[in-house]
Order: C-alpha cells, then structure tokens, then sequence
C-alpha cells in the first residue's frame, strides 16, 4: 500500500509540475491534458480508503491552481460555457467529471450558469461514476465545491439561480448516491474481508455524514421544509438501505445536527422509522441518544417543560420503546436497559414533578426484561385469578442482568430517583424492587446499599409503617443470603442497615411502636447474625419510645390519656422484652443482659414495679447461666448493681431480695479486686444519699442520707475481710503487699464516702482504724522501696480530702474532726 501510494503521488507531482507550467504559458488544452493525467491517478483501485484519501488530497489542493486558471477568461480565451463544454471531451469519465465540477463552479460564481441548472446537471452526471470509493470522492468534492454555491436564503445565487428547495434537492440527491455506493463497499469482495471493509466503511461515514451537516446549516432550512421533505426523504433512505452500519450512523446523525425544536415537532416521523430498522442494528443506541439529546435540551432551558408536554414527547418515547422491544425479541438486555435508562433520565428532566410517570418506566422497564410481577395483595385476589385463568401459558424466565455493561445502564437507572426525589417519593415507586430484582445477588446487594445511604443522607424520615414495609423491600436483597458475600462487606451493610433504623421515626407515639414492630419483622427474616446489629438500635429506638410514653404521661393527668399511654408502655415493654428473647437466641447475652437492664430502669420511671423486677431477676438469671468470663461478669455485675441502684419504685422487700443476689454475686466473683470493687458497690444499694438543697448546712456538702446501715456495714465487712486476707497473705508469702495496701486504700475511700454521708454502717472509729492500718503498710512498704506510686497517690489524696474537709463549717466540718490527724 505504502509503494503504491508513494508512486501514485510521484506521478501526480510530475503532471502537476507540467500542467501548473501549461497554466503559466496560458496553455489551456496542455493544462487541460496534464491536468487530466494527474487526475487519471485517482482511477485506481489498489489503494484502501485511508490511503486513497491521502492521495485525494494531493490531487484537490493541486486542482485549486487550475479552478483559478479557468476564473480568469483572459488568459485563456474562452468563455465558461465554452469550457463547461470543453472538458467534457476529456478521455475517462473519472477525470472528466472531476474537470466538469472544477469548471462549473467557476461557471456558477462568474453568473452565468443558474446554480440549480448547473448544480444538477453535474450531480446526475456523478452517476456515471459507480465504483464505491472513486464515487464516493467525487461526490464529496462535489459537495465540497457546491457548498457555498446553493441557492439558500440570502444567497447571491438565489433567484434565478434557484431557491431553497433547490439546495436541499441537490444536497439530498447527492446524500442518497453517496449512501447507496457507501453501503455498496459492504459487498464488494469476499465474505473473509468482511472485518476488513467494515473498518473501512467506518473510516468514509463522514463523507456521507458531511451532506446532512450541510442541509441543517442552510438559512432557509425552516419547519415546514424540514417535515415535509428533508425528513421524510433521509428516513426513506435510512430505512431502504438496510445496511449494519449505516443504519445507526445516519439515525445519530439526523439526531445530532438538526435542532431541538425540528425534532420536537417531527418526533412522531423520527420515532416511527426506529422500529423499521434492520433487526441486527442497535435501535436502542439510537434511541437512547436521541433521548439524551432532548433531555440535555430541557436541561438546558426548563421553559421547554410546557412544550415537551404539549408534543407529549414521553408517550411518545413510551411507545416507541415498546415497539422496538417487540419487533426485536432477540435484543440484549444491555440495549433494553440502555433505552429505559435514557427515558428516565428524560422524565426527570422534562416533567420532574410527575412522579407516576418515573413509576410507569420502572414498571415498562421489569416488564421488558422479564421480571416476575409482585406477589398480589388480598384486595387482589380475585383480579389475580381472573388474569390467570386468562392466560395459561407461563411467563418467560426473567432476564437477570449479569453483562457488567448491562449492570451499569440498570443501575443509572435506579440510581435517578435516588439523586433527584426524597426518601419519601422513592418509598413510593412501587416497581422499583421489581426493578431491582433483576440485579446478581452481588449487585443487588451493592444497589440495595446504595437506596440505605439514600435515606441516611435524606433529610426526610421514614414516618409510615406501610412506607417502613415498602423501603424493606427496596433492601431485601440485605436481608437474605444468595451466594458469597465478603464477611466486611457484610458488616459494612449490616451497620448501615442499623444506621438505617434511626430513620424510622414518627412524633405518634402509637405510630413510632407500629414502626418499630414492622421493623423487627423485618430484621427477624434475616436471621439472629443480621438481627444482632439491629438490635441495639431498635432497642434504643424502643426506650427512646418508652421514655416519651412516660414523659407524655406526667404532663397529662387525665383518665383516658393515663388508660391509653399504659397500655402503651406495656406493648412497648413486651417489644423490649422479645427483643431479648432474639438477642438470647442469637447467644448475644451480653447485649441481652443490657437491654434487660435500660428495660427495668424504663419500667421502674414508670411505676411498674412487677415489670421492673421480673426483667432484673432474668438480667441476674442470664448473668448466673450464661456470662461465665471473669471480665464480662465483673462489668455485668457493676451494670446490674448501678441499674438497681437508680430504680426508685421497688418495696422494700424485693429492694432486699435483689440486693442480696447482688451481693452474692460480688463475693464470688475471681480476682480480689474485683469482688472488694464489687462488694463496696454494693454497699451503695442499701444507702441512698440525701437530695442537695439550695440553700442551708447542705450547701457545704453533702450530709445525710437514708437506708439500711446494717446491710452498709456488711458489704463494707465483707469487703475489709478480703483485704484482711490478702495482707495476712502477703505477710506470710511476702508477694502481692502493694496489692494488698491498695485494696486497703480502697476500702479506706468507701468507709469515708458512707462516713461523710452520715451512714452509722460507717462509723468514725472504723474510718479512724483504716487510716492507722493504711499509713503504717504504706509506711512499712516504703521503707522496703516497694511502695506502688499509684497506691501512694491515692493515699495522698485521700488525706488531703480529709484535711479539706475538716477544715469547712457545718456539720461536715465537725464530723471530720472527729477523725484523727493524718
């Protein structure tokens, strides 16, 4: 190809040289031989296109020297017609009609040939020429020439040289020759180049191409002309050449370079032609881009909302998708998915306030690729039999996504609604998890994820029981396993869908339960591993709920409102109490035990004193059988005795009962410090401090309170008894001694908080013996050099709180002084 085009270009040098030599003698018939020559070059047939481009090229800037030759009449004598006449005599049609269309307009522009007359005569003698590719050049410098001698609106060659009309029948003749000898490539050698002249083809569309530009850039191009002859004519072509390539390429094309409103207002004839193409061309890429190009439209000037509306250019659309899924059965789901994914974006741009509409593509779209429709609701029933009655035949097998470039188109699909309305609007396309479920298990899940960010990032809560049902089955493919998923991916959807739980909120305290209820039916379908992440959140929903419950209560003290919002409280304690029951199921006992918990205290603020202490005793039940870690038991027991500490409504007797459970626990528990931390907790259950006054002795600090100081001096006893024994231990082992004297030190700060507070459990003697005791180990250890600095630290700031205190007035003052000098 290289050799041959190198001495096709030498050839055309040489007889350029002697003919531009010819033209400076103003030799008109040597330049018309030598120029006939060079031009001979372009008969050949050896060159691919690309190649015989490059040489095309050559020849056309070496024939603007004889086009200026031929527009001087001086120096060569003849006038134009005579040299219209002249050429024609050259020996191959080839170079001849390239010399004809040189010359002709020059014969044009000098006015004296009609450019209608001239122009025509030389686009009927371009048949002449039917090899595809030398057709195809000559028709494009043809058109090149041409281009600014058509009579169009305001043109100097207007009039008699022709109107409008006249242009555009040349262009379009000239478009339709270029055409059928472009398709003819396609069969013009055998079927193993067929790759080869594809490729080939697709390297001239824009000689083709070029005459549509034309048309659209004439002046007098208007509506009316448009509709009734450019159009229908271009289509006519389009649609008779049933040609791969050519097809989709001039269907874009019309698209591309025409104006909006000329396809708004002939959007009917443009659609009607998509389902005439051959069954092998993509309809739905041109579909889709003649969608886009009047989406970026009202994009771009919202004012055309009123007249997209007018043309009811979305039916249209609607329609014409429809058709074409019908007349080619065999498409790809890519293309289907392609076509509803412009239409939506379509929808949303042109008529963003018509929601039904969004919901009618979703629905078109699951139906064109298969997707089973939705179980029928009761109120359905009978409209569902009827249907199937009617129809025995089953439906065909939905069309799951799987190709990643279908995937994509499915989920700019879906994604539209999500970036354009709230979680509201959303919650209200009823097809799209019909949409939705097309996706891969893998896919879908990630799509599902996407919907649950959607309504976290929303500034719209979820407020409807039926709207909470709706969006589970948006994320339904979060609630069940299908395949393999990546244990952090799903962690990362299960605490999203937790996130997702916070959002379901509504000011209706009956409606917020029903919410809550329909939530935890949900999360219950997707097993004890999804519902342990769902759980704390549901939980914590539920106290907020219960709380408002109570809160609501104090404020109104009617009969009907107390009726109503115990009866409230209660359905929410049992809520609270399966919530439980799953955790304990799902072997989270710890979460279990905590809930239990935040419950009892919910029902002590409350005044239900049997709730309250049924769910401590199964808090304490699940702590015996089932926390059996020495670390979990000691944080469950602090959390229990802290729960029991602030429940405020329990008789005397159960307080007890409780308490001395409580204690149990503490004393057997593993680690020393542990069970001395724990008993001296507990001694706080028998011993409530007295409220602070605003005014008064209680102003210099607390003073007094209320309780059991005998079941105070037991715990604190039983506490000192293990310190006791650790400091006999060290003496006799010599080990653990700075252990020991902080557990001492311990017990030190726990008898003086109960001394302070006026507890006779704590009795300034007792206090008095510790400080002995503690200042004398710390003092021994010291003097070993084996003092822990936290253990002195302690120590130290316990004697200077003490100092502090004595040093103040009122009762607190006196009591310390009754202490001993540290």
């Amino acid at each position: 190809q290289d050799k041959w085009l190198a001495d096709a270009q030498n050839l055309v040098k040489q007889y350029a040289f002697y003919m531009k030599r010819a033209l400076d003698d103003n030799n008109l018939r040597e330049a018309l031989k030598q120029g006939s020559l060079m031009l001979g070059e372009l008969r050949t047939t050896a060159l691919s296109p690309q190649k015989y481009y490059e040489l095309y090229m050559q020849v056309w800037s070496e024939l603007h020297h004889l086009e200026s030759f031929f527009a001087d009449p001086a120096r060569h004598g003849r006038t134009n017609l005579e040299l219209y006449e002249l050429v024609q005599h050259a020996g191959n049609i080839l170079p001849r009609l390239y010399l004809l269309v040189t010359v002709g307009s020059v014969y044009v522009k000098s006015g004296e040939g009609a450019a209608k007359d001239v122009l025509k005569d030389l686009v009927e003698m371009a048949k002449g020429v039917q090899h595809p590719i030398h057709g195809l050049f000559l028709r494009a410098y043809l058109g090149q020439a041409s281009k600014t001698l058509l009579p169009d609106a305001g043109s100097p060659f207007e009039g008699e040289g022709g109107d409008t009309r006249d242009a555009v029948d040349f262009v379009l003749q000239n478009f339709t020759e270029m055409n059928k000898l472009w398709v003819r490539m396609q069969h013009g050698g055998p079927a193993r180049d067929v790759d080869r002249r594809e490729k080939e083809r697709r390297e001239l569309r824009d000689l083709v191409g070029k005459n549509l530009h034309v048309l659209s850039s004439l002046e007098g191009l208007d509506l009316s002309l448009y509709r009734d002859v450019v159009l229908p004519r271009v289509l006519e072509q389009v649609v008779q050449c049933k040609d791969d390539i050519a097809q989709p390429y001039l269907m874009d094309a019309v698209t591309q370079v025409f104006p909006d409103d000329f396809h708004l207002k002939t959007l009917e004839t443009l659609l009607g032609a998509v389902p005439k193409l051959k069954p092998s061309v993509r309809a739905g890429d041109v579909l889709a881009s003649l969608m886009d190009r009047l989406t970026q439209a009202a994009i771009d000037a919202p004012e055309l909302a009123d007249a997209f509306a007018d043309a009811d250019a979305l039916l249209k659309f609607r329609e014409c998708v429809a058709a074409v899924v019908e007349a080619q059965p065999q498409l790809e789901a890519r293309e289907r998915l392609l076509m509803h994914a412009s239409l939506m974006s379509f929808a949303v741009a042109a008529h963003k306030d018509r929601l039904e509409l969004v919901d009618g593509i979703l629905a078109s779209c699951a139906s064109a690729l298969g997707a089973p429709l939705p179980p029928a609701s009761p109120r359905d029933g009978a409209a569902g039999e009827a249907g199937t009655s009617a129809s025995s035949e089953p439906p065909p097998p939905a069309m799951i996504v799987a190709d990643p470039k279908a995937v994509k188109q499915l989920v700019a699909l879906l994604t539209v609604p999500l970036e354009t309305y709230d979680t509201d609007d959303v919650l209200r396309l009823s097809s799209y998890p019909r949409c939705m479920s097309l996706l891969q298990p893998a896919d879908a899940r990630d799509m599902a994820v996407a919907v649950v960010k959607s309504v976290l990032k929303g500034s719209t809560a979820v407020g409807d029981p039926r709207r909470v049902e709706t969006l589970f089955k948006f994320v339904a493919s979060l609630m069940r396993d299908a395949g393999e998923e990546d244990e952090e991916d799903f962690e990362e959807a299960q605490l999203l869908m937790a996130r997702l739980v916070h959002r379901l909120r509504s000011d209706d305290t009956t409606t917020q339960l029903a919410i809550l209820t329909t939530a935890k039916a949900q999360f219950a379908t997707g097993g004890a591993k999804r519902l342990r992440h769902a759980a704390p959140p549901l939980a914590f929903e539920a106290l907020r709920l219960g709380r408002a419950v109570v809160a609501e209560t104090a404020l109104d003290e009617s009969s009907s409102t107390k009726t109503h919002e115990s009866e409230l409280l209660k359905q929410v304690l049992q809520f609270l109490y399966q919530l439980v029951s799953n955790l304990e199921q799902a072997t989270c006992h710890d979460l279990a035990l905590r809930l239990c918990l935040e419950s009892a205290r919910l029902a002590d603020s409350a005044g239900a004193e049997h709730a309250a202490g049924d769910l401590l005793e199964r808090a304490m039940t699940s702590y015996e059988e089932e926390i059996v870690d020495s670390k979990k038991q000691r944080t469950a027991l602090s959390l229990i005795v802290g729960s029991l500490r602030t429940c405020e409504n329990f008789s005397e007797e159960t307080r007890v009962e409780l308490a001395d459970r409580a204690v149990g626990y503490a004393a057997r528990l593993l680690k020393k410090t542990d069970r001395v931390a724990a008993l001296a907790a507990c001694a706080h259950l028998h011993w409530r401090k007295s409220p602070a006054k605003t005014s008064g002795e209680d102003d210099e600090g607390g003073v007094g309170g209320s309780g059991d100081a005998a079941g105070v001096s037991a715990c604190l006893q039983k506490a000192l008894k293990i310190v006791n024994a650790s400091l006999q231990a060290s003496a006799t082992t010599g080990a653990g001694a700075g252990e020991a004297t902080g557990l001492l030190v311990s017990v030190l700060n726990s008898y003086l908080w109960f001394f302070e507070n006026g507890c006779e459990g704590a009795p300034a003697s007792a206090v008095a013996e510790l400080l002995e005791r503690a200042d004398a180990e710390l003092s021994q250890l010291g003097s070993q050099g084996a003092c822990p600095p936290d253990v002195r630290a302690h120590y130290d700031a316990t004697v200077r709180h003490i100092r502090h205190q004595r040093g103040r007035g009122g009762v607190v003052g006196a009591r310390f002084r009754d202490l001993p000098e540290a």
